[in-house]
């Protein structure tokens, strides 16, 4: 080996001890964060397809319309065509799949109706995608949630947090709906906007208002008499309704209990009238995708011989006579319009499953657990047992599912009503016993019930996500819509849900003087809430305060009614009442005038 050969094998050996040690001692170059926006400025866009669906430039143009309130930056909003050549890396957050995206990502598209989404990052693009019908708008609103915390806890109650910088490295978010139909029946709850944000898709209305994305709507509910009324039917065809003590009765006022019936469902022009009929009102209405086939809201079924013999051969009681009937019109239904579906109940008289005879595969079995105890979880409460029985029969034997529940005091919508431990047990529930969807029925027709939006916003959560962190959403809620005041209402709240314990059972009506209520309570409810005005953090948190206080306000009346007028709480009561404009304190009776009555007449 001569000099020169081993000069540079040195030099070889050299460089290579040199490089071992700058790979031993310095550190690896972390990967550069991608930069959404910063100080009110971003190089990002959102991009959508030409051939977008509505929900899906809806969700787009919120999407650019909340970053705009988080960050002070304009997201311009640019449409592609769905076969064109996309670049390579962008700053583009794309909504909504195309089959562009298809070939970029290599991801397959979702059916139109899949509700399910993925946000996710490939370098500095995002993509927010889902089935076009709703799965991408609920990606882009979990997007805004998730990433930026928004919330949107009522209607005009939204929270939006702002920031100066917002920087990714990496972002990969599944996630799918808990229950297929979603239904949050309250009043605070029918905002469609709202609804949509909250990611609800169930309704039931006669007239569904506009809701991007469109909705699960069911429509109607006790609709015999809707098809086959007593005013038109009963003088030349009193065969048509129930035979009751051998007389065949129908009240065509609906005002006498005794005379309250429902259909002689073993006529056969009964089931042609009612057949023809509900096709024909398809027709006039094709937006719902539920249709309903069910019972009055009293009991008397018809006791003539034909119907007790099917009765007595179907089993349930009278639900197998009932979806022996339904399932017809559910065939005929079915030739025309193959896509509806035909709803019925399981309610009261017809609550037990049948024995002999099943479900059509369009028929939608509503069941509703209206006698239950609501203290307690319903697989843990012995009261509740007999509809547990119920519910898992008609598990057993329906193809769709439909809870109809209730989780809210009748009685008396404005008193304090400690419900809260057993939402999110019974609605998983409903789902572990195959039920495709909830209508959780709260105050539907006024505001100002008691803690109406927290129990709006929860339910709405744990449709979506039925295992979430309770106390996590109830605590985020606290802070987000009640501000400073929250953490004494959160105290308020916990103190009421603990006054229930394992003897205490009540169902969806509770007066002022169940034993779970008592003075100290009230004394301390009402010391909590002076604290919370207190420290309110302007006049619309204030007011909040105010109507979350009037249960416990009216708990007082009610008990003490003379001392409420003495020390002003009545008074109290009234003026934020009439300042809101509420006048319905109950779902039938003791309106505003009537409980003023009852106050002011009251003695010691």
């Amino acid at each position: 080996m001569n000099n020169e050969t081993t000069l540079s094998y040195r030099t070889f050996l050299s460089l290579v001890a040199v490089a071992l040690t700058l790979l031993v001692t310095t550190n690896p170059v972390a990967a550069q964060p991608h930069v959404l926006f910063s100080d009110g400025e971003t190089d990002y866009a959102i991009f959508l397809s030409s051939e977008a669906s509505e929900s899906e430039v809806w969700a787009a143009k919120e999407l650019q319309h909340w970053l705009k309130e988080i960050s002070g930056a304009t997201f311009a909003l640019n449409y592609y065509q769905p076969t064109e050549a996309l670049p390579k890396q962008a700053p583009r957050i794309y909504v909504g799949f195309s089959p562009a995206l298809q070939s970029k990502i290599g991801e397959e598209e979702p059916k139109w109706t899949d509700e399910s989404f993925r946000y996710f990052n490939r370098g500095p693009e995002l993509y927010i995608y889902g089935g076009k019908e709703r799965g991408s708008m609920y990606g882009v609103f979990s997007f805004l949630e998730n990433e930026f915390g928004c919330r949107w806890y009522a209607p005009g109650a939204d929270c939006i947090p702002t920031r100066c910088i917002s920087q990714f490295e990496t972002l990969d978010r599944h996630d799918s709906p808990g229950l297929k139909v979603r239904n949050d029946f309250f009043y605070t709850a029918f905002d469609p906007v709202w609804m949509a944000r909250n990611k609800l898709n169930g309704r039931m209305s006669s007239n569904p208002a506009e809701q991007p994305g469109g909705c699960e709507s069911y429509w109607g509910v006790h609709t015999f008499y809707r098809f086959i009324s007593p005013s038109e039917f009963y003088d030349k065809h009193p065969e048509y309704f129930s035979l009751i003590d051998g007389k065949r009765v129908a009240d065509p006022d609906n005002a006498d209990w005794g005379k309250r019936a429902q259909l002689c469902l073993s006529n056969p022009n009964v089931l042609k009238i009612m057949t023809r009929r509900v096709k024909d009102f398809i027709r006039e209405h094709p937006e719902h995708a539920i249709y309903s086939v069910s019972q009055n809201d009293w009991g008397n079924p018809c006791q003539c011989t034909k119907c007790q013999a099917l009765v007595k051969k179907y089993g349930g009681k009278e639900s197998g006579i009932l979806i022996w009937f339904v399932n017809q019109v559910a065939e005929a239904v079915e030739k025309e319009f193959p896509d509806k579906q035909i709803g019925t109940l399981a309610y009261q008289y017809t609550r037990s499953a049948p024995q002999n005879i099943q479900p059509r595969h369009n028929v939608v079995v509503r069941l509703c657990p209206i006698e239950a105890c609501v203290a307690h979880p319903l697989e843990s409460c012995e009261k509740n047992q007999s509809f547990m029985d119920d519910l898992r029969d008609w598990a057993a034997i329906s193809p769709q599912l439909y809870i109809w529940d209730y989780v809210v005091n009748f009685q008396r919508y404005i008193m304090p009503y400690p419900n809260f431990a057993v939402l999110q047990p019974n609605i998983k529930t409903f789902i572990n016993n195959k039920a495709i969807g909830v209508m959780e029925q709260g105050s539907y027709q006024e505001r100002g019930a008691e803690f109406q939006e927290l129990k709006a916003y929860l339910i709405a959560k744990l449709m979506w996500n039925p295992g979430l962190d309770v106390d996590q959403v109830i605590n985020d809620f606290m802070l987000g819509y009640y501000g400073r005041s929250g953490q004494y209402i959160r105290d308020y709240f916990d103190r009421l849900q603990q006054s229930v314990t394992p003897e205490t059972h009540f169902g969806i009506g509770l007066d002022a003087w169940d034993p779970l209520f008592t003075d100290e309570l009230v004394n301390e409810s009402i010391h909590l809430f002076a604290k919370a005005k207190k420290v309110a953090d302007n006049e619309e948190i204030l007011r909040r305060v105010n109507l979350a206080e009037l249960p416990i306000l009216y708990l007082k009346c009610k008990r003490e009614p003379v001392k409420s007028r003495e020390d002003g709480t009545f008074q109290q009561f009234i003026r934020t009442l009439e300042k809101e404009g509420i006048e319905l304190i109950a779902e039938y009776r003791d309106n505003l005038e009537d409980f003023k009555k009852q106050v002011l007449s009251a003695k010691e």
